[in-house]
């Protein structure tokens, strides 16, 4: 691919990052083009307006022309700048956890809804990746602790970080962990977003998931459900009498995944759509069914 030709001004050169991009099946050619110059140069959207004469540099320049050839080569925008926002938070990201999508909201949605006026005391994060999730959750219920657990390392290291930049440090203690074996106590409220895609399926997700997302965070064994099972499992151990569990789902699994929670005991409350109306996350409940 042919970079943006050499030009001198951010108007010339946001019109020919625009083109590029269009020419190459971009969606919303106009908008990427304008947030890949602004978090390659930090300006801000006035300036590419408003200041349209300011020079781009050399230097400028190549870094945009390698930010827009990563990006149509199939690279997620948040990868190439290693930063997703979720629940309006900013969230650090690297190749060793989960990019945090729209669709995972739901959980928080869904938990915000359960507990509105009666705010948990201890959340547990069991597979916690980015931390997106129990750091949204603790940014909603300020008198709340978490646990969050994680199998990787790597990935504790990240919802770490990203604990810290949102002053959460002191709130979430993080476990290496499989799910909740090395887990004690109680908790309010327990939420996991585990690996749900069958082995099969993997291949023929988008590039943009399979080339860059990490295939621990991907894959739920042969027919996706491995780690339901086990995660169910151990919320019967986990969860308080009058809490609840959320559990983020793919699209063809609610059926299965609650004749799982059935057969462990558990009860279902309710599945929550997800913005696109498909079922998203099924809430659990310890209480006879």
């Amino acid at each position: 691919m042919k970079g943006v030709k050499r030009v001198t001004t951010l108007k010339d050169f946001y019109f020919s990052a625009r083109k590029i991009l269009r020419e190459n099946g971009i969606e919303n050619p106009d908008l990427v083009a304008r947030y890949l110059i602004k978090e390659s140069v930090n300006v801000a959207d006035i300036d590419i307006i408003i200041n349209s004469g300011r020079l781009v540099s050399a230097a400028q320049e190549s870094l945009i022309n390698d930010h827009i050839k990563r990006h149509i080569s199939g690279e997620p925008i948040s990868r190439i700048f290693g930063e997703r926002e979720f629940w309006g938070i900013p969230f650090k990201i690297t190749p060793d956890v989960l990019d945090p999508r729209q669709d995972t909201e739901t959980i928080i949605e869904a938990s915000l809804k359960r507990f509105i006026g009666n705010p948990p005391e201890r959340v547990l994060d069991m597979g916690t990746g980015s931390g997106c999730i129990i750091i949204s959750l603790l940014s909603e219920w300020p008198n709340a602790k978490g646990v969050a657990v994680d199998i990787s390392e790597k990935a504790l290291a990240v919802a770490e970080e990203n604990a810290r930049i949102n002053n959460l440090q002191k709130r979430i203690r993080f476990i290496q962990s499989n799910w909740g074996d090395s887990v004690k106590g109680k908790y309010d409220v327990i939420v996991s977003n585990p690996p749900y895609i069958s082995n099969h399926e993997i291949t023929n997700l988008s590039p943009e998931v399979k080339n860059y997302d990490p295939i621990l965070a991907l894959s739920g064994g042969d027919d996706g459900l491995d780690c339901y099972k086990i995660i169910i499992s151990q919320i019967k151990r986990l969860l308080k009498q009058s809490g609840a569990a959320f559990l983020e789902i793919g699209y063809t699994q609610a059926d299965e995944v609650m004749r799982l929670v059935g057969e462990s005991g558990l009860s279902v409350s309710t599945v929550h759509p997800d913005i696109t109306g498909i079922l998203r996350v099924v809430e659990i409940s310890s209480g006879e069914k």
